[in-house]
């Protein structure tokens, strides 16, 4: 009997490799697309070259005061702010967004999208995980899962923004709960946009040489690969996943590479803004062009920026700017440098503002509708889909979920969304159980 079996490219692959492929992949508990995507790649196969930027707008920013003015509607619910126009005819955003007006045809707006609860937690689970229960994996855990560590000497999924001084227990709606922590974003503490901007582990410890690093690499590739799949617990996975993680960063010069901002011309860096947001936008570019699968750039979530129950005007005329700088430069730099079809943007945070100012001049939790950007990923830019009411209330027409965001997100990624994987009690479960690509993007 034959020892040599052919992959869905063709490519001769060992008997042995498609065995110990198809073991691994079940008992990680993937789905029968995914276990197939896994011997794909066990036989030479390619995955899709995509990548993600999330950029988090931590307390959930105002519709009206971002990218869903309502000029003509009463004071009380129009806000302080006024509106101008932009590149696309008849199309207005809010007056602090000057540069996002004019690179619009370069980017979706979805005016219509809703969950209708108006709880920071619910609202990020919703938005990051697609469910609205608490500690499940966030996306870009799912992301690493499926796709691996993508280039060697660089971490799958990235995440920046957060600060050092939190309890990492602090957002876990971006963390690999059950998945196991080998899959939780590799944080990136420091301010990007400051001369002592550093990043963890790119160094190495003191009495410590690559060549014995190397060594401890051989020893990790010789201990029993049969005790990892039958490692219930996943202590095992996680072990190997940080510490190859961690030998990959120090021993490879492409992580390095990929974090040195320096590299950068200084008109690109200032037109990100020399602000945290800005060089965050800008340092997530240079990784997902290195390699990088997954990157979320958070916007100071320990403050909650843009939760902004009381005085919305001066809230946004601070936030607005350092806005109007990262990502309009994002989506730019993404387009002029042929990257906008690996490369999908997406912009928003766990829900909307209430319609109407409250007694503070501010706005409150609004789960009932919120605005979200697109950009890249190969879709039809230049387009509003959905819109809200007169007032910002509630969707008007096509009602679009935060899981239909996260299925497209998935296509982009070349990941189907029904893949499963086990939860704490071994029950399968999907990565997204509803949501559909946003048709109107083909």
């Amino acid at each position: 009997m034959s020892t040599r079996c052919r992959g869905l490219n063709g490519a001769e692959i060992s008997r042995r490799s498609f065995l110990e492929t198809t073991v691994t992949a079940g008992a990680a508990g993937l789905s029968l697309p995914a276990m197939l995507a896994a011997r794909e790649q066990a036989a030479g196969g390619t995955r899709p070259d995509t990548a993600v930027i999330q950029v988090w707008l931590g307390g959930g920013p105002t519709q009206h005061e971002t990218y869903d003015p309502k000029p003509e509607a009463p004071i009380e619910y129009r806000g302080p702010l006024g509106a101008i126009p932009t590149k696309l005819d008849g199309v207005r955003i809010c007056e602090v967004l000057p540069r996002h007006a004019k690179i619009l045809d370069k980017a979706v707006l979805l005016r219509s999208v809703f969950h209708n609860s108006a709880d920071h937690d619910t609202g990020m689970f919703i938005c990051t995980t697609g469910k609205a229960a608490k500690k499940q994996p966030s996306t870009g855990s799912y992301v690493a899962r499926v796709r691996g560590g993508g280039r060697p000497g660089l971490p799958p999924y990235v995440h920046l923004g957060f600060p050092q001084t939190d309890n990492l227990v602090f957002l876990p709606n971006f963390k690999a709960s059950h998945l196991g922590s080998a899959l939780d974003p590799f944080y990136v503490f420091d301010d990007p946009s400051v001369g002592t901007f550093q990043v963890p582990n790119l160094g190495l410890a003191d009495g410590m040489t690559v060549d014995r690093l190397q060594q401890r690499r051989a020893v990790l590739d010789g201990i029993d690969q049969t005790r990892r799949v039958l490692d219930q617990r996943g202590v095992a996975e996680a072990m190997d996943g940080f510490s190859r993680t961690a030998l990959d960063l120090v021993t490879s010069p492409r992580a390095r590479t990929a974090f040195d901002l320096s590299a950068e011309p200084a008109k690109l860096r200032e037109a990100y803004g020399l602000h945290r947001w800005g060089q965050s936008c800008l340092l997530a570019r240079r990784l997902v062009e290195a390699g990088v699968s997954f990157v979320t750039v958070n916007f100071d979530p320990h403050s909650y920026t843009f939760d902004m129950h009381g005085n919305i005007k001066a809230a946004m005329e601070s936030a607005g700017p350092r806005m109007d700088a990262a990502i309009p430069a994002l989506i730019e730099d993404l387009f002029q440098r042929g990257l906008d079809k690996k490369v999908l943007v997406i912009v928003w945070g766990e829900f909307g503002r209430t319609p109407r100012v409250n007694g503070s001049a501010g706005r409150d939790h609004w789960g009932q509708v919120m605005s979200v950007l697109l950009s890249g990923g190969g879709f039809r830019m230049g387009q509003v889909i959905g819109a809200s009411n007169e007032r910002g209330e509630e969707p008007k027409d096509r009602p679009i979920k935060p899981q239909d965001v996260l299925a497209t997100m998935y296509r982009h990624l070349g990941i189907d969304p029904r893949t499963t994987f086990p939860d704490h009690t071994g029950r399968p479960i999907q990565l997204l159980s509803e949501g559909e690509f946003i048709g109107e993007l083909a």
